[in-house]
């Protein structure tokens, strides 16, 4: 093919494309069109306007673009498009669509606006959301009120005359049939061929056309038909044109306070003056509704007095409870975000709605608009901040990075711990319970352990009291070692702290981390230190440290059931071999082999050493008495302690005697078995005797039960004192331990004349201890 043939082709090639162009509008567009045309939006309705998407060629930003063909167009109807280019360009308010750029040309008509999106489609309201649209109403009134206090009438007012942004404001437009001076019937007759027609629609009722009713009498109505639609999609649930306006029945879901206004503008009567929608909004049902009062202030704040800034931003918090969550969003952040931007004490005003609200954001939406402005925030040197951001970490603190907390908000965080002011040190304090399951194992045990225990030593008594609390709270995100060692740590410095409030905080703490600590830990360590607590000058802490004691009991002694039972299991059934059973005792206290927990080495000897005496004693005592004694065998004081069978504890007596009745005590007389005048049964000898007979009797000889004192206490070393000895000496001791009588000089008081007399004890001067007795205190090097 010739080069010739070739730009041939491609000529014609272009020339079919502009004829293409031509057909839709778009072919003669100037290239000083600053917008791309994009694709089409698909209305639910029918509309001579086509509504298309477009881009801003500057920047890329998104555009509505409004099109209508002349092709085939009527002259009226270019006359209306033509008004409506005028009148876009003219009227300037907050809540008329915002119009970027108009043209016209030869193919049609060209509006370019902020990206809106009718209030028709679905795509414009929220499907979950179902409160009625109280705000966006307000906003549709004020601006027909606007647009009526300009001298204008709208001509289209309704709800398709109403657009809504991408953030969800209600937007004013379609003014094909705006102008002053209008005649309502010719208004009427114009609106049913511009307006766009829906099916099952009420159209404007006849009496518009009377003589009383206002040229505007096609707005007021048409407002009423707005008001009907906002109230009546939020009861039913439907939206757009799947909504059927009736206004008669719908006008049972208009709020009471409203419902004279509703049947005053759908039967409008003469004005006298009045703005009718103007007098609307200014009904308590919309000056005191939530929403509007703080999008209302929000609106104007660059010409706020500072004492009405800070009245208002005091109750945002309470007001923002009221206002449904995409007004949160998508309209009331926006305007949080900018005015933080101002210099002064605005930014730690705003910062806590700021941070409420994003907590309702995505993930996506909250890294986007929110994280960037924390990080930043975290590294202003403002206290007023610093302060605002800890204390409402717990609520933004799962949409924050990882990343984000350890390298960028944390360390700021760390100089905190050191700050002059109190309130700032207490809230750094406090952010630790948000701040560790974040953090890096390394960072928690490197820094956060080491400055939450200097914490300790702070001077303010509140900031103590809430480390103890805060190192209970993070003890379940601590390694076990960690744990057990810090909360030591902190909690013998919370037990002696001067401040009462604090130390009751370490026993509650205590109690709730008790399962940190071992059982060991818990006996040597943790339960003396409340023992000093029981008498505590406080007595909240009083009764704190009684209940945590009681607690910590009832801990530990679980604790040792479960080694028991461990022990027994591992012992198969407690059947031990012989060399487990003489190892002794095992590191935790108790003796292995099945042996009772509570006897050590030197408890099992001496144990064995005192049984011992008691059973010679006994034996001793009856050989006294009775006409026939037996010979007591003896046992020798080297026996091993690891074949001794258990003895049982001797009974209990049966009646408790106070000191102050019993006699003064003499050498020789011990607990006795049986006295001499009660010695005809076997059955009588038995036990501790009647206590009477052995106490309430001046002048009786009991038998010993536990042996001389003297001779007892001789085993042990230094024999406790005695009162004054008696006429007569204490029998010299053999090398098996065993007690001989020997003749007293004196003779004890009768008890009764028929007992018979029982043989006294003699009493003798202490001995030394014999080869088996020096042996058995070998045993323990002593």
């Amino acid at each position: 093919v010739s080069y010739g043939q070739y730009i041939s082709v491609l000529c014609t090639r272009v020339e079919m494309f502009k004829n293409l162009l031509s057909a839709v509008g778009w072919g003669d567009l100037p290239a000083s069109f600053g917008f791309h045309v994009g694709e089409k939006v698909e209305l639910p309705y029918s509309w001579r306007w086509e509504l298309r998407k477009g881009t801003k060629k500057a920047d890329g930003s998104t555009v509505s673009i409004f099109f209508l063909a002349k092709k085939d167009l009527e002259s009226q109807a270019v006359a209306s498009a033509k008004n409506a280019i005028q009148m876009a360009k003219m009227l300037r308010h907050t809540y008329v669509v915002k119009t970027h750029d108009s043209l016209e040309v030869e193919g049609g008509f060209y509006i370019v606006t902020e990206e809106v999106t009718p209030l028709l489609c679905l795509q414009a309201t929220d499907a979950e959301d179902r409160k009625p649209a109280v705000w966006g109403l307000f906003e549709a009134f004020e601006a027909l009120g606007f647009v009526h206090q300009s001298g204008f009438a709208h001509g289209l007012m309704g709800p398709a005359s109403i657009f809504v942004t991408s953030k969800g404001e209600y937007r004013l437009g379609a003014f094909d049939l705006c102008r002053k001076g209008a005649d309502a019937q010719a208004l009427i007759g114009q609106r049913r061929n511009c307006c766009p027609h829906i099916l099952g629609w009420p159209d404007p009722p006849p009496y518009l056309l009377d003589a009383t009713a206002p040229t505007i009498g096609i707005d007021l109505w048409g407002a009423a038909t707005l008001m009907a639609f906002v109230f009546g999609t939020a009861k039913t649930g439907s939206r757009g044109t799947e909504f059927r306006l009736d206004m008669t029945k719908d006008a049972q879901d208009i709020p009471p306070e409203l419902r004279k206004s509703f049947q005053d503008l759908a039967k409008p009567g003469p004005l006298r003056g009045r703005n009718p929608i103007l007098d609307v909004t200014q009904l308590p049902f919309f000056q005191e509704n939530p929403t509007i009062r703080v999008m209302g202030f929000l609106g104007s704040l660059h010409i706020r007095s500072s004492e009405e800034k800070d009245t208002f931003f005091e109750h945002l918090l309470g007001f923002l409870d009221d206002v449904s969550i995409p007004i949160q969003t998508r309209q009331i952040l926006p305007h949080l975000l900018e005015a933080q931007r101002f210099p002064g004490q605005e930014a730690a005003q705003v910062l806590p709605a700021i941070l409420k609200i994003g907590t309702r954001l995505s993930p996506e939406e909250f890294k986007e608009k929110v994280a960037p402005l924390v990080a930043q925030l975290f590294a202003a040197p403002d206290r007023a901040i610093r302060y605002r951001l800890l204390s409402s970490l717990g609520e933004m603190i799962d949409h924050l990075d990882d990343d984000m907390i350890n390298d960028k908000i944390f360390p700021e965080c760390m100089n905190g711990f050191s700050d002059s002011n109190g309130p700032i040190r207490e809230a750094t304090v406090k952010s630790l319970i948000f701040f560790v399951p974040r953090l890096k194992a390394k960072i928690v045990e490197g820094k956060v352990i080491k400055l939450l225990v200097k914490v300790m030593q702070d001077s303010e008594s509140s900031i103590r009291t809430n480390a103890v609390i805060c190192c209970g709270r993070i003890s379940g995100q601590l390694s076990p070692a960690v744990a057990s060692q810090t909360l030591a740590q902190v909690l013998t410095a919370g037990l002696k702290d001067p401040f009462a409030p604090c130390r009751k905080a370490a026993l509650q703490t205590l109690a709730a981390c008790s399962t940190v600590f071992s059982d060991e830990e818990l006996a040597t360590k943790m339960l003396p230190q409340i023992c000093c607590r029981l008498v505590d000058q406080d007595p909240n802490v009083s009764e704190t440290a009684f209940s945590v004691l009681h607690t910590l009991q009832e801990e530990v002694r679980r604790l040792l059931e479960e080694k028991r039972a461990l022990a027994v299991t591992n012992g198969v059934g407690g059947k031990v071999d012989s060399a487990t059973a003489a190892a002794g005792p095992t590191s935790d206290g108790r003796e292995q082999g099945g042996w009772s927990w509570s006897f050590s080495t030197v408890g099992s000897v001496v144990g064995d050493k005192i049984m011992g005496s008691i059973n010679r004693a006994k034996s001793e005592a009856e050989t006294a008495t009775s006409p026939t004694p037996a010979p007591a065998p003896t046992q020798s004081s080297s026996t091993s302690y690891a074949a001794t069978p258990a003895r049982p504890a001797p009974p209990a007596p049966q009646q408790a005697v106070s000191v102050s009745s019993a006699p003064a005590r003499v050498p020789g007389a011990g607990m006795a078995l049986s006295s001499g005048a009660r010695t005809s049964s076997k059955t009588q000898s038995d036990g501790w005797g009647d206590d009477s007979d052995d106490f309430g009797a001046p002048g009786a000889a009991p038998a010993a039960a536990w042996g001389d004192d003297g001779e007892f206490w001789d085993e042990f070393g230094d024999a406790p004192k005695q009162a004054a000895p008696a006429a007569g000496t204490l029998p010299k001791k053999d090398s098996g331990l065993s007690i001989k009588s020997a003749p007293a000089t004196s003779k004890p008081a009768t008890a009764a004349a028929a007992a018979p007399k029982a043989k006294p004890v003699a009493i003798a001067t202490p001995l030394k201890l014999g080869e088996d007795d020096e042996d058995f205190w070998k045993e323990f090097d002593m």
